[in-house]
């Protein structure tokens, strides 16, 4: 594991059921690369994904996740990420190769305070 990069998955006794990601060190990270597998979706598992990157993250000094969302950005507003304009994007954020190159300009670009 890179020092700035940590990454978490999800199985049970089947299979794998999904993956998320953060990057980034301080008070300001990336959540990003939230992936739950077709057939495991709708049963809480990007939730508990999310969930247990959020604590890691806390535990680790971070006070706030971004992220950008270009399909189920309302699955993070009911977990309190809140829309934010993306040129205010903190320097460490916004030159996160999601911002830069990676997710298009039309992207939700979400914050949560996780103080």
């Amino acid at each position: 594991m890179d020092e700035d990069r940590a990454f978490f998955s999800l199985f049970d006794d089947d299979a794998p059921i999904g993956f998320v990601g953060l990057e980034g060190s301080g008070p300001d990270r990336l959540l990003r690369s939230l992936v739950v597998l077709p057939g495991r979706k709708r049963q809480g598992h990007g939730g508990l994904l999310v969930a247990h990157a959020e604590t890691f993250a806390r535990r680790s000094g971070a006070e706030r996740l971004h992220l950008l969302a270009t399909t189920i950005p309302d699955f993070f507003r009911v977990r309190g990420y809140r829309p934010a304009d993306r040129a205010m994007a903190p320097a460490t954020i916004a030159c996160a190769a999601q911002f830069v190159s990676l997710c298009p300009a039309s992207a939700a670009y979400l914050v949560k305070e996780l103080t």
